[in-house]
């Protein structure tokens, strides 16, 4: 990067530059002399942890919250109980489902969702990975796939010994290649 009249070189490896879902970052110099000092932290007090934000940190206060506590919401329809609000709106907009497909009448409770949903019935997959190309119709899918490029693949078949990033695909290759057929 360029640091006024001078140019500095940083080495990272290249698994740096990527977010798990294949978009790449930018790293900005912080600290000392930079241009860019670190955020101010917030932590919390419970377990540690430090946000950027107050905002950030109040909201990470609710998860400290247990399901009996005075703190926690009931939902009026259903009855299901949240320690926090965000989680509760969520929550209060499945029982609005005013998105419909028209092509199946399947209804959901935001738009995107319904968008989504619409790649089922068009095959879109607008979510390519920057590793290998395959696409994906979302991007969740996308993010999980990344982790197949990962160099830290913990789930080990106990037949073949091949090795996989997510136990959901160590469990897949258990219900399909590995032990079809045997006995």
């Amino acid at each position: 990067y360029i640091n006024g009249d001078a140019a500095v070189s940083e080495g990272y490896a290249v698994d740096a530059f990527f977010i798990t879902d294949g978009r790449s970052r930018r790293k900005t110099p912080a600290g000392p002399g930079s241009r860019n000092p670190p955020p101010p932290r917030h932590t919390c007090g419970e377990c540690g942890k430090t946000y950027a934000t107050s905002s950030n940190l109040s909201r990470h206060k609710q998860t400290h919250r247990s399901l009996d506590s005075k703190m926690a919401k009931k939902c009026p329809t259903c009855g299901k109980v949240y320690v926090s609000m965000p989680a509760m709106a969520m929550h209060l907009l499945t029982h609005d489902l005013k998105h419909k497909c028209e092509v199946c009448g399947k209804a959901f409770s935001r738009p995107w969702l319904l968008q989504g949903h619409m790649r089922s019935h068009t095959g879109e997959k607008p979510f390519g990975c920057a590793h290998c190309g395959k696409a994906f119709a979302d991007r969740s899918n996308l993010r999980a796939h990344m982790q197949t490029h990962s160099a830290f693949k913990h789930f080990k078949c106990k037949r073949c010994s091949k090795t996989f990033a997510l136990k959901s695909y160590l469990n897949k290759h258990y219900e399909s290649a590995c032990f079809k057929g045997a006995g």
